[in-house]
């Protein structure tokens, strides 16, 4: 969903996430106009299918906790999308995992799994990572 109206944000917004969530809850996405979006909310499929058709009332109901002067009126479906999971419902959570598949007879692949959310925010991490094990590769 985005919001319609001046935001009472300009900046990513985390609220901590709840217990059995399949992310980290709805958190506000400001974009390059100054438009503000929240999002994402997640929940298992069993087909693809990228229309909008979460209601408001969850978004809403999630969003007023940490910004309570949002309008549910002024909230509208934005964009969909389909994102991965590295564990099925009622699993536990996984973390990422960065390998080098030596092991495996690849030498030189790096394998980088389940890098989902907040893998983004991750990557200056990762990257060091990444790097310090190419230079182990290449002396």
């Amino acid at each position: 969903y985005s919001m319609n109206g001046k935001p009472p944000a300009t900046m990513l917004v985390y609220p901590p996430p709840l217990k059995d969530t399949l992310g980290l809850g709805i958190h506000t996405v400001p974009d390059l106009t100054g438009r503000l979006k929240f999002g994402p909310n997640a929940y298992y499929v069993d087909n693809l299918d990228y229309k909008v058709e979460s209601p408001v009332e969850p978004f809403w109901n999630d969003i007023v906790t940490y910004m309570p002067s949002i309008r549910k009126e002024n909230l509208g479906p934005d964009m969909a999308g389909i994102r991965a999971k590295l564990q099925g419902p009622g699993d536990k959570a996984r973390d990422f995992v960065i390998e080098h598949e030596e092991r495996r007879g690849y030498p030189g692949f790096i394998d980088l799994v389940g890098v989902e959310s907040p893998g983004l925010t991750s990557s200056p991490a990762i990257a060091e990572i990444v790097a310090k094990t190419v230079d182990e590769l290449l002396d």
